[in-house]
């Protein structure tokens, strides 16, 4: 079944936001510096997993949840989850999909998203996280499954929900059809959209040597609602999804490059981990923020205007 219509439903176009850390609160606290929050749900509380007692499974973060909710009176929010793992053959787990309705009712996201990727995975003392997002083999079985999965969320939640290319390091061996073509069929399918995070793919491109751009030219860009924007750094001699200090020039140029063509996007989201605040500080947020709000108006603004 084929899903034409606009992906982001009528969640509206937001602008420019942050992902979501307490180092950098005095930042948002600032008149007017970002238009939207994107959180993790999953950093806001500790989970004791599926054979504890339902009512007590899932312990908020007292400072984290009292931080949010001071931000939300005056900040929209977008969830950006990393627990459903898509792609796992394990089944959904109802309690951590209750705690996601749960939370979406709470804090009222216009559109929610997670990785196509996988973390469970079975052991031989059961069912486990890997500790890390695991590459998608891109093949009819696991579009089915994932679709799935993405169907479920939907209907659970009745928001738009999204779907993020993930950075991955390997690729398995004679796929059925690349990943842009897998997010594609996905959308088609299901109704879904997308994530674009622009540093996933140049970590991508630069350690497995493909055209970025070209890539971009096979995935349906109208179903983007939602860019992502971050820094990495080499970790040996692997460019690294970091999310460490400002982003790459390549990546500046990426989102010049691809927002003409996204006509449904909402918002961009830059992200950066809260241990590598020290290198940007409030100015260094504040020159990212800036930079992604010039392309944000030139790309964004003046065509919805016209």
């Amino acid at each position: 079944m084929s899903h034409p219509r606009d992906p982001g439903g009528d969640s509206p176009r937001l602008g420019v936001g942050l992902i979501y850390t307490i180092a950098a609160d005095s930042f948002a606290r600032q008149a007017g510096a970002l238009d939207y929050w994107a959180i993790t749900p999953d950093m806001f509380w500790t989970d004791a997993g599926p054979a504890a007692n339902p009512a007590s499974r899932f312990a908020e973060m007292p400072r984290w949840v009292v931080a949010l909710e001071e931000a939300a009176e005056h900040t929209p929010i977008v969830a950006h989850h990393i627990g459903l793992s898509l792609a796992s053959t394990i089944a959904p787990d109802p309690g951590y999909l209750a705690q996601l309705e749960s939370w979406r009712k709470r804090w009222r996201y216009p559109w929610l998203s997670d990785h196509l990727s996988f973390a469970m995975v079975d052991g031989p003392t059961g069912a486990g996280s890997a500790g890390i997002a695991l590459p998608v083999p891109c093949d009819e079985e696991v579009l089915s499954l994932v679709a799935e999965r993405v169907a479920a969320v939907m209907e659970l939640t009745g928001r738009p929900f999204l779907v993020e290319n993930p950075a991955y390091y390997i690729r398995y061996g004679e796929e059925e059809m690349t990943d842009a073509e897998f997010l594609n069929r996905l959308c088609d399918r299901t109704g879904c959209g997308l994530l674009l995070d622009l540093h996933n793919l140049h970590c991508n491109s630069t350690n497995l040597g493909f055209d970025a751009r070209e890539w971009l030219a096979a995935l349906d860009l109208t179903k983007v609602v939602e860019i992502h924007i971050a820094g990495g750094a080499w970790i040996a001699d692997v460019w690294a999804d970091s999310h460490a200090g400002p982003c790459p020039e390549a990546v500046w140029g990426l989102l010049d490059h691809v927002l003409p063509h996204c006509p449904n996007v909402r918002g961009i989201t830059f992200e950066f981990h809260d241990s590598w605040f020290h290198t940007l500080g409030n100015d260094g947020l504040g020159g990212q923020i800036s930079r992604a709000r010039d392309a944000w108006a030139y790309h964004v603004a003046r065509r919805a205007a016209v």
